[in-house]
């Protein structure tokens, strides 16, 4: 009888039969799958066809869903701001880009959408004292209605980000009011762009990849998230200005024109409104409030001034500027029977309420809560 002591060992294929052979198998499959690749690409070419052109996507404006972040108040941006920031605050995103707390209720009576820039995202407030949020609790304290309020505001974003986000996730959640606040990232585009369609810059429409570079960041995605994601923060604090989406345009003297940016600016409220409208969908519009008083409080003048020094506008003409971007937001309110809650003039100008030029602190979201709420009651009570 042979003595198993004495067989000669056995290999790892030998050991894990049906791993080799699954193996094998993805091996043929990719094989087959290169060489047909190979064919058609061959074949296409003989007839003139060529499918080897760049990606272009809708770039969608939102946090990643399921992100969980928590955020220490950037250095790059202490010198415009007097409040002292010394906790770290949570951003946690739900499985739909938006900003938690958001869906309460599985079967909601009302649902309401918030969308805007950082301004209504409030990255820098506690959780539980973030306007859309806040808003959605006391109007179901108030009304005895189940509430969903959904946070989609997100840093940067203007309005043909609003406009998309609002067709692509908000129009599925069956909305009754969609409200919109944003000022200061529109101005910001038109006046360092010229246009919401510009090119190969961080605030264009639409994100162009090329095969090489998509593979790359696929892989990076798949393989070192954390550690890519922790390379892009280190990048953005040794940057002089942070994360600078319009460091292509600094440093040189603009010649803006007012009257095509405010034309652009109202021609996307109009189509925000009238999406909104076509869906049956109540659209709010809102001012943004600010501390940009006649005469500038030095940390407004610090904001303000990094401004000019890129542009060469002064603080007077960007205040008129800003002005004008409110008080188009009022004009198209007017024009088109829009609910306009006027935050710009029911929220006063100072650091009480505002830790910079235009982000609320916990007391300014809470303010801006209570009036909110207080517009929108008789709207979300129950029929």
């Amino acid at each position: 009888m042979p003595n198993p002591d004495n067989a000669a060992p056995q290999s790892w294929f030998q050991r894990h039969p049906i791993k080799t052979l699954v193996g094998v198998i993805l091996v043929v499959v990719l094989l087959i799958a290169v060489a047909a690749e190979q064919f058609l690409a061959f074949n296409n070419r003989r007839h003139g066809l060529f499918l080897e052109g760049e990606r272009r996507y809708i770039r969608l404006k939102e946090y990643r869903p399921g992100t969980r972040l928590l955020l220490a108040f950037p250095r790059n941006h202490l010198p415009y701001t007097d409040n002292v920031f010394t906790k770290k605050y949570r951003l946690d995103i739900d499985q739909n880009g938006f900003i938690v707390p958001s869906k309460v209720y599985d079967r909601p009576d009302k649902v309401i959408a918030f969308l805007g820039g950082s301004t209504t995202e409030c990255m820098f407030v506690d959780e539980d004292h973030r306007f859309p949020y806040v808003v959605g609790r006391r109007l179901g304290q108030e009304t005895g209605a189940k509430i969903n309020s959904y946070n989609g505001g997100m840093s940067g974003n203007n309005t043909l980000n609003a406009i998309d986000i609002l067709i692509n996730k908000v129009i599925p959640l069956h909305p009754q009011v969609v409200v919109y606040m944003e000022n200061i990232n529109d101005l910001s585009t038109l006046l360092y762009e010229g246009t919401y369609w510009n090119k190969r810059t961080a605030r264009s429409p639409l994100e162009t990849l090329q095969s090489k570079k998509l593979v790359g960041k696929l892989l990076k995605e798949l393989f070192i998230p954390n550690l890519n994601n922790a390379y892009r923060g280190l990048k953005d604090t040794l940057s002089r200005h942070g994360k600078d989406e319009f460091a292509g345009a600094r440093g040189k003297k603009l010649a803006f024109d007012q009257a095509k940016m405010l034309h652009d600016f109202a021609a996307n409220l109009q189509t925000f409104v009238c999406t909104c409208k076509a869906w049956g969908i109540v659209p709010v519009l809102m001012t943004q409030a600010n501390r940009i008083a006649d005469r500038p409080d030095p940390v407004v003048a610090a904001y303000i001034g990094r401004y000019g020094s890129d542009t060469g506008i002064s603080y007077e003409d960007f205040k008129k500027l800003y002005d004008a971007f409110n008080d188009t937001i009022r004009e198209v309110g007017r024009r088109d029977g829009v609910m306009v809650i006027d935050l710009a003039r029911e929220i006063p100008p100072d650091k009480k309420y505002l830790y910079d030029m235009v982000h609320f602190n916990d007391a300014g979201s809470q303010l801006a809560a209570k009036l909110i709420a207080g517009r929108l009651r008789g709207v979300m009570a129950p029929q």
